[in-house]
């Protein structure tokens, strides 16, 4: 199946998963006082970031400030994965970050957190009974990788989350879902239960190199959200 443009913007059922993508275009961007965020995703949908009722949020932003501060995020954890430049992260009375592309940090969003240095990044919040994995790819020509579920609970509703950073791919699943995903989109993969076998994911490029993103967000162990 392939996914047609004036179906993007909807939840697509296919095979038990539901899948969305939410292209460039389409996602919100705001300024802060270190630079630019652009939200590209947020649950449950409706919820709002100034609100601080969200339950995850997946954001990037442009780092113009040679120095900044970022927003206070008491009750979220974040994890950041730098995608471009390099930039320190002080974690005051706690730890050090140097972040090159793709390097990441995890942290409270309650500490005081200045950074130092421009570039952009990747955002994963996650608020409580939560957790998160980011896991950088490059694919050449194509990619492959079998995605497992074996350590949910049979009722757990988790996410894959594909972001391509810096070009075009197109991205497939199984014998027959295929879309092209471009520079900057995002492609949520909502997965319902524990499939029995490995979920097939697959990029393929033609031309240069591209990063490709996936992250993943389930319930921690003991919850079922």
């Amino acid at each position: 199946m392939f996914i047609p443009k004036e179906q993007e913007s909807d939840v697509i059922d296919w095979m038990g998963f539901s899948i969305k993508i939410i292209r460039q275009e389409d996602q919100k961007t705001a300024n802060w006082s270190g630079g630019a965020t652009t939200q590209m995703a947020i649950y449950p949908e409706g919820a709002s970031y100034e609100q601080r009722n969200f339950d995850w949020r997946i954001s990037r932003a442009a780092i113009h400030a040679e120095e900044s501060v970022f927003t206070s995020l008491p009750g979220y954890r974040r994890l950041l994965m730098a995608t471009q430049g390099e930039f320190v992260l002080e974690h005051e009375q706690r730890h050090t970050a140097v972040l090159k592309p793709f390097d990441q940090d995890r942290f409270d969003g309650a500490w005081t957190t200045r950074c130092r240095g421009k570039g952009n990044d990747l955002n994963v919040m996650l608020g409580p009974g939560y957790s998160a994995e980011m896991l950088p790819v490059l694919v050449r020509d194509s990619y492959r990788e079998d995605v497992q579920r074996s350590g949910l609970a049979a009722d757990t509703v988790s996410y894959e989350c594909i972001h391509p950073v810096d070009g075009d791919v197109e991205f497939s699943s199984g014998d027959d879902l295929s879309v092209v995903l471009r520079q900057g989109d995002l492609l949520i993969y909502k997965i319902n239960g524990r499939p029995e076998k490995p979920i097939v994911f697959r990029y393929a490029k033609a031309g240069a190199p591209v990063h490709v993103v996936r992250i993943t967000i389930c319930p921690e162990a003991g919850g079922t959200k």
